[in-house]
């Protein structure tokens, strides 16, 4: 039997960064250019692992890609299940969340065909951004679980 049904989704891992920088939490607005879904809409830095790359070395990659941040990787914060919809195909993403924490300065360089821009977001804020779940529920988690 096949791992995947023709009529099925396509089923992706992705990587996540919940990146800690003076108890905040930062997170990146989805470009419209991108052509995924979420256009405008805030989610922590990430994306698809590759094939045969490990789980650590896509959040190393990603944020570098994405930010230009470097970062320590820490803990599995959490692993969550969405469906999205990538440059018009039906997806569904198994995502892991690693807690992180700045390796270098907070001079962030955006990607901008992917982010149109970013926020650092705790409890007093984060009502105050469109977060794509599950990530919102993630932040929450997270920000719960530092007292912040």
């Amino acid at each position: 039997m096949s791992a995947k049904q023709s009529s099925g989704p396509t089923q992706c891992i992705a990587a996540k960064a919940i990146i800690w920088h003076d108890g905040k939490i930062l997170v990146l607005q989805q470009s419209s250019e991108a052509a995924v879904h979420g256009a405008n809409r805030y989610h922590p830095p990430g994306g698809i692992v590759e094939p045969g790359e490990h789980l650590r070395e896509a959040v190393l990659r990603e944020v570098r890609e994405e930010t230009g941040l470097e970062v320590e990787i820490g803990d599995v914060l959490a692993v969550e299940e969405w469906r999205a919809n990538i440059r018009g195909e039906d997806c569904q993403f198994f995502g892991v969340f690693f807690s992180c924490q700045l390796a270098g300065q907070a001079d962030i360089k955006l990607q901008v065909d992917e982010a149109a821009g970013f926020a650092w977001v705790d409890a007093s804020n984060l009502a105050d951004y469109d977060i794509l779940e599950p990530s919102l529920g993630v932040l929450k988690r997270a920000l719960r679980a530092e007292g912040k």
